[in-house]
């Protein structure tokens, strides 16, 4: 089996797991308002159950109401023991076993009220102060973590994890960067784990000796004054006296979240080589190992070579709820692969997820709203009639025939997903291969994980029974001609351009670019660029791509916006390309505007005045604007006509795919 260690069946705290996989937290969002366990989340594991991870780990519970997330889920009364007991339940039934994670926010807290921390020390979440924590306090938490911990046991699981990194409560403790008490809960690697160990020997108290306890450590914050990797050991090995039995590895803290939950920038498994520190120091003590570790030979040679005891996995079952039968059946080609764009991350900014739980660009369907009707039926019955979340198929009563307008994400994703509810769907790309936006991001270096997504769309979108054609422009003429009952226009959006005085003339003065073209390797690619000059005005995701691109290949670059740098970009990712601008020398000029271009430099408004910077070339990156041909083309046909992705409205990936499920939801009740 190319998946032996990965597969086998292997023990842990004396109980028999399945596998080696176990299923880490995820902050779903998908609890209720008041913290109950919901049928969408219920139906989230159902659906990751068949065969399901050796372990989950049910995502963190709040012990107290101050420090609840939105729609968290909740466990400081007997009130919600029902919803708890159901999904415990429900885990064990598919073979896995079901540990609750306990755990709280900190100066990570939603909101600016009543925030707490062991000091006032900002954070780079939100950069409000948190109010310092007194030993009065600490010891009500402790007893509020400890009647949660006995109630996690009386709802059925199996044992309960502590989340102690990704800068969140207990984290903030451990780390001398958040921790600067001086009082015997901080100061020394040994006084900051203090607070942690009475949690710990709290619940112990509380719960049956054989009630195991997973602790989430933070290998290290990775920065200067923060957890080094000998404290953090040191710490591990502090824990582990008072009855840790394991360590979920994690790390970065609060202001390097994204050693955490790496995006596509970063390598695979940057942890990996602080797993075999600890690995050396305490080899006794069994270590789940995770960290962009989505790859299942890569996974499979981390157990093989000794570095961990199980795989930490999240995201990838996320992006596939059967990543895990895929593997039993040695299929992994066919895993639909996370893209780690971070998106998961981004439910607080996207008003469209109200209501619901966190969205997946290559999973738009999980955590879609349940019906009325639906929420009635027992959850293992709505996962096989209505398998929204995955490759499930949702028969329309009566078929149509539709003409899909662009291969971009929203056009492959809404074929698909129309021709899977059996209407006769025929898709039409004007270019010469499918992708749109979404294939120029995927060329550019640091972009790998997000090439397997259209290869995997297309696939889909075949199997279903969509007829591609490229090279095949949509007008008015091919319609009528098709007389489709219904047209999708999925045609994207062009490049903004700057009404921008240029008194030279533009022949004349530096050449113009589009950011777009820079990535994709139409501009600017075989010039020698050492020495050049090229001012980038947009800073956003793809004026930075672009800047560091043409910096990194030897140019002078300077990169102008008019807000904020990075303004609108998921966090987690934020920091890293400002890190990348800085590693490659790109000059900023934020809260600045274009103002001329001229025979060989530009103007900019910056700082109440003029500034001129010297440029050869300008590579304009403002955002785009929506196309849509059809709605003219099409005007008097009475061919029904719809829109999804940029053509309906700027957005990013998720919201082109979420366009695709929300309009095939749309339609699925109008055919019924």
């Amino acid at each position: 089996m190319a998946f032996e260690r990965l597969l086998e069946r292997a023990e842990l705290f004396g109980m028999s797991l399945t596998n080696r996989i176990v299923m880490t937290p995820l902050q779903t969002r998908a609890g209720d308002e008041d913290g109950h366990v919901t049928p969408e989340l219920a139906l989230w594991h159902e659906r990751r159950a068949h065969p399901g991870p050796g372990l989950v780990v049910v995502q963190q519970t709040f012990a107290w109401p101050a420090i609840k997330l939105a729609r968290g889920l909740a466990l400081w009364d007997d009130c919600f023991l029902p919803g708890m007991k159901r999904l415990a339940d429900l885990l064990h039934a598919s073979g896995s076993r079901a540990f609750l994670q306990l755990g709280g926010s900190g100066s990570r807290r939603e909101g600016t009220k009543g925030i707490m921390a062991p000091s006032p020390v900002p954070g780079s979440w939100n950069m409000k102060v948190p109010r310092e924590m007194s030993i009065e306090e600490m010891e009500r938490f402790t007893l509020l973590y400890a009647e949660a911990g006995e109630r996690a046991m009386r709802a059925g699981f199996d044992g309960f994890s502590l989340q102690g990194t990704a800068g969140k409560f207990l984290a903030q403790f451990l780390s001398p960067h958040s921790n600067r008490r001086s009082d015997e809960f901080g100061g020394s690697a040994e006084n900051r784990v203090r607070f942690p160990r009475m949690v710990i020997r709290a619940i112990r108290k509380r719960t049956r000796p054989d009630f195991p306890l997973l602790f989430r450590i933070n290998a290290s914050d990775f920065m200067e004054g923060g957890l080094s990797l000998a404290q953090g050991i040191e710490q591990a090995r502090l824990l582990t006296e008072d009855g840790c039995c394991a360590l979920l590895f994690g790390g970065g803290g609060q202001e390097r979240l994204w050693y955490g939950a790496p995006p596509y920038m970063m390598e695979d498994a940057p942890l990996l080589d602080a797993a075999r520190r600890y690995r050396e120091a305490l080899p006794d003590v069994p270590l789940v190992f995770g960290g962009k570790t989505h790859d299942p030979f890569l996974a499979e040679s981390i157990l093989r070579d000794g570095v961990a005891d199980f795989i930490a996995m999240m995201r990838p079952l996320l992006a596939d709820p059967d990543y895990i039968l895929k593997l039993t059946e040695n299929r992994p080609e066919d895993i639909r692969a996370c893209a780690c764009c971070m998106n998961c991350q981004t439910w607080e900014r996207r008003p469209r997820l109200a209501g619901r739980g966190i969205a997946c660009t290559v999973n738009p369907e999980v955590f879609f709203p349940l019906s009325a009707q639906e929420r009635g039926r027992e959850t293992a019955e709505l996962a096989k009639l209505h398998e929204r979340d995955g490759e499930g198929n949702v028969p329309a009563e009566r078929s149509l025939s539709v003409l899909v307008a662009g291969g971009g994400l929203a056009g492959l994703k809404t074929a698909q997903l129309l021709a899977r509810q059996g209407h006769q769907v025929r898709l039409h790309e004007r270019a010469a291969s499918l992708g749109g936006q979404w294939a120029v991001a995927a060329a550019s270096a640091g972009h790998e994980r997000y090439r397997t997504l259209l290869p995997c769309l297309e696939r889909a979108a075949r199997e279903a029974g969509v007829e591609i054609l490229l090279r095949s422009r949509v007008d008015r003429a091919l319609v009528e001609r098709e007389r489709p009952d219904l047209v999708i226009a999925a045609t994207g959006a062009l490049p903004r351009r700057l009404d921008v005085d240029c008194p030279c003339g533009e022949e004349n003065g530096p050449t113009r670019h589009f950011g777009m073209d820079v990535l994709r390797g139409s501009a600017l690619a075989e010039q020698e660029l050492s020495g050049r000059n090229i001012v980038v005005v947009g800073g956003r995701y793809i004026g930075i791509e672009a800047a560091c691109l043409l910096a990194e290949r030897g140019a002078k670059v300077s990169l102008v916006e008019r807000d904020n740098l990075a303004a609108g970009t998921v966090p987690r990712i934020r920091s890293l390309l400002f890190l990348r601008l800085e590693k490659a020398g790109v000059r900023l000029y934020p809260h600045s505007s274009l103002f001329r271009i001229c025979s060989r430099h530009v103007e900019i408004a910056h700082g109440g005045g003029l500034f001129f910077l010297d440029a050869d070339d300008v590579v304009m990156a403002v955002g785009t604007v929506p196309c849509h041909p059809l709605q003219k083309e099409l005007a008097g046909t009475g061919i029904r006509l719809r829109e999804v992705g940029d053509c309906k409205g700027i957005g990013d990936a998720l919201d082109a795919m979420l366009d695709a499920v929300e309009l095939a939801e749309e339609l699925r009740h109008e055919t019924r």
